[in-house]
């Protein structure tokens, strides 16, 4: 004898209209979402088969511009540069959950501290740019700031030098990005009882321990996020920083994968090369985001079973 009863009409009714409301309150976001990525993702990449030089017709040429970019010096260079950016993670993900345990803590002066942390944020990145092109000038504030202190040999061309370059220009992208990491974890932080912090300080754990033994277990999956919100921004985020600082220079010692796709695409007016380098930058970034998010997922996993 089967138990389980019939639905009834009036309640089958419900369901469906609670799926077409559903329906209907997704549809506009999955409409964005196909005409804004999905789409422009699929011309990209046809058009990265495609052989094309300034405004004439573009011809097909299979996978030619994908050896042509792995032939090129300049490929190559944008991505170790990029590797070189990679170096200095650590920083990016551990300076800001640090001074987010700090203002957590209830530091006096906490809630000033936090709104000039995430003011730079709010600074649109081309302004940051322009205006640290001028700090960092040979004759600008920071020099002169220098040699009026004594410290002469630090006064350097920060942004003509091969190597200063690319350390200022991530200096000044980790100065305007810092304050959302710090928003993220407090964000994350607050979801923390006191209590818990009361009983770790009256068990003696000082600063580093509370970092280690408490905020970073509590705050896998934050810390997870904001490593791929990273990771994602070294290499795309720092487009208007190089554009308004270095363009690139000097020589190719701030050339960039996103600002190679710019100049490639409308400046050398070959857009079939461009889209094979965006294509190029969007793989390596997927796997690596992938990579972590997958890690997240296993470690989450673990902890329920």
């Amino acid at each position: 004898m089967n138990l389980r009863r019939s639905e009834s009409p009036k309640r089958r009714g419900s369901r469906q209209a609670g799926i077409w409301l559903i329906a209907l309150l997704v549809a506009p976001a999955i409409i964005l979402a196909v005409t804004f990525k999905l789409v422009p993702l699929v011309r990209v990449v046809w058009m990265s088969f495609q052989k094309t030089q300034g405004f004439y017709e573009p011809s097909f040429a299979g996978l030619a511009n994908y050896e042509a970019i792995f032939r090129d010096p300049m490929f190559i260079t944008s991505f170790r540069n990029a590797f070189m950016v990679f170096l200095s993670l650590p920083v990016w993900v551990f300076l800001p959950l640090i001074i987010a345990i700090l203002l957590f803590q209830r530091t006096p002066g906490w809630k000033a501290f936090r709104a000039i942390y995430f003011l730079p944020y709010m600074i649109a990145p081309v302004v940051v740019g322009i205006m640290f092109r001028q700090i960092l000038a040979p004759d600008g504030p920071l020099n002169a700031m220098l040699i009026g202190s004594g410290l002469e040999g630090f006064a350097i061309e920060w942004l003509n030098g091969p190597n200063s370059a690319l350390f200022a220009l991530t200096a000044v992208a980790l100065w305007s990005f810092f304050g959302l990491g710090v928003l993220t974890y407090l964000a994350g932080l607050s979801t923390v009882s006191q209590e818990v912090i009361e009983a770790a300080r009256l068990d003696g754990a000082g600063f580093w321990r509370l970092l280690f033994n408490f905020a970073l277990p509590l705050l896998k999956p934050v810390v997870g996020y904001w490593t791929v919100l990273c990771m994602s921004g070294m290499l795309i985020w720092m487009f208007p920083l190089v554009y308004a600082m270095t363009r690139g220079g000097p020589g190719s010692a701030t050339m960039l994968p996103e600002y190679l796709v710019f100049i490639t695409t409308f400046e050398f007016l070959n857009r079939g090369k461009g889209a094979a380098i965006g294509i190029a930058l969007f793989i390596f970034v997927a796997v690596i985001s992938t990579f972590v998010v997958r890690q997240m997922y296993r470690d989450g996993r673990g902890k329920s079973q």
